[in-house]
C-alpha cells in the first residue's frame, strides 16, 4: 500500500516535509504534541525514516527525561532549556480534538494554550502564559491572576473575584468572547463606552432570542 506523505506544521509556520526541515524548525513542545497524537510516528513511517521511527517507538512518555530522549531520537541536540510535561501536552491535544467542530484547522494551530477546566486555567496562568483559550461552561478569575488574556471559544461564563474596575485594569487582564455570571462583573471588566453599546446590543439580542424560543414552544 502506498504511504501518503504529509507535512508537519511547525511552530513558526514552516511545513516540515523531511527530517532536515523538522530539525531546522524543531520545537520540543510541538514535537511532544505530535508524539502524543501519533502524528509523529505516522510521519516518520510514511517518509521511510525507519531507524528514527524505531527509536521514537521505544518511548512511552513516562521517561523523566522524555524531552531529551525525544529530541535525541529525532537527531536534535538537546539544550535542556525546557521540561516537557507529557500529561499536560496530551491534555492539550485532547482539547484540540474536541475543538475541531468549533474552529478551523488554521485557528487551532495558533491556539497554543487551551484551558478546559479551572485547574488548567490556573496552571497556565501560574506558568506565565499570556494568552489562554477557554473551552468550558464557566471559569473563575481569582484576585491573584494578572497579565493574561482569556479568549472564550464557546462563550463561557466568567466569575470575577476582582472587586473594582481600577483593580481589574491594574492587573492587565483582558477578556474576549465571554459572558459574565453577573452584571456587576461585566461592568468591572468593560473598558470603553464602545463596549457598553456592544454589551447592550447583546442583551437586546438575548431578549429577542428568548421571545423567539417562547413563540416556538
Amino acid at each position: 500500500m502506498k504511504r501518503i506523505k504529509f507535512p508537519l506544521v511547525m511552530k513558526d509556520g514552516a511545513e516540515a516535509r523531511g527530517i532536515e526541515e523538522l530539525r531546522e524548525h524543531f520545537d520540543a513542545g510541538l514535537a511532544a504534541e505530535y508524539f502524543s497524537n501519533g502524528k509523529l510516528e505516522r510521519w516518520l513511517e510514511n517518509n521511510y525514516y525507519d531507524d528514527i521511527w524505531e527509536a521514537v517507538q521505544k518511548l512511552d512518555g513516562s521517561e523523566a527525561d522524555f524531552g531529551q530522549k525525544l529530541s535525541e531520537a529525532l537527531g536534535v541536540q538537546w539544550k535542556g532549556s525546557c521540561e516537557i510535561d507529557l500529561q499536560a501536552v496530551m491534555k492539550q491535544t485532547e482539547l484540540k480534538e474536541q475543538l475541531k467542530p468549533y474552529v478551523s484547522e488554521e485557528q487551532l494551530q495558533n491556539m497554543e494554550h487551551i484551558a478546559g477546566s479551572q485547574e488548567e486555567l490556573e496552571r497556565l496562568a501560574k506558568s506565565g502564559c499570556g494568552r489562554v483559550y477557554l473551552f468550558g461552561k464557566e471559569f473563575r478569575i481569582p484576585e491573584w491572576m494578572e497579565n493574561i488574556e482569556c479568549i472564550g471559544v464557546n462563550r463561557p461564563a466568567i466569575w470575577l473575584e476582582i472587586k473594582s474596575r481600577e483593580e481589574f485594569k491594574e492587573k492587565k487582564i483582558k477578556l474576549r468572547d465571554v459572558a459574565f455570571a453577573e452584571e456587576e462583573m461585566r461592568k468591572i471588566a468593560q473598558e470603553t463606552g464602545v463596549e457598553d453599546v456592544f454589551f447592550g446590543l447583546l442583551d437586546v439580542l438575548d431578549l429577542y432570542l428568548d421571545k423567539v424560543q417562547q413563540a416556538l414552544r
